[in-house]
């Protein structure tokens, strides 16, 4: 069973996605901001992240960077979140195939269906 980490500083985002998470059969692990999202990854491992862009503490993007250059969690894919514009976001996915991003507000079924393709596609190649 896949552990997915969920970060984000809005409290009910996080509770949706975990839900939502839970009901399809996966692991959750919880977190509220950037700097939660570096130690969790680094803790817990996940097979997966989702986490949105602007935070306290450390920004998405500025986790991500420390998560990519960590040899333990460089491969975990990352499901990004964001309501702002996504003028910063695109070259981060751009230029990581195991970066996706999802504009705010969430619809769940799509965050399921990202889920599982990125899962299904990096865990076999791993």
């Amino acid at each position: 069973m896949a552990t997915i980490l969920l970060i984000d500083d809005d409290v009910e985002i996080v509770r949706l996605l975990k839900e939502g998470m839970e009901a399809d059969g996966y692991n959750t692990v919880v977190g509220y901001d950037g700097q939660m999202a570096l130690n969790l990854a680094r803790t817990r491992r996940p097979d997966l992240i989702i986490m949105d862009v602007q935070m306290p503490m450390t920004s998405g993007l500025k986790a991500l960077e420390y998560i990519r250059k960590t040899p333990e969690t460089k491969d975990i894919p990352v499901i990004f979140l964001s309501g702002a514009r996504s003028d910063t976001i695109y070259p981060v996915v751009d230029s990581d195939r195991r970066v996706v991003f999802v504009k705010k507000p969430l619809e769940l079924e799509h965050i399921s269906s990202l889920v599982r393709q990125l899962l299904n596609q990096f865990r076999s190649a791993a």
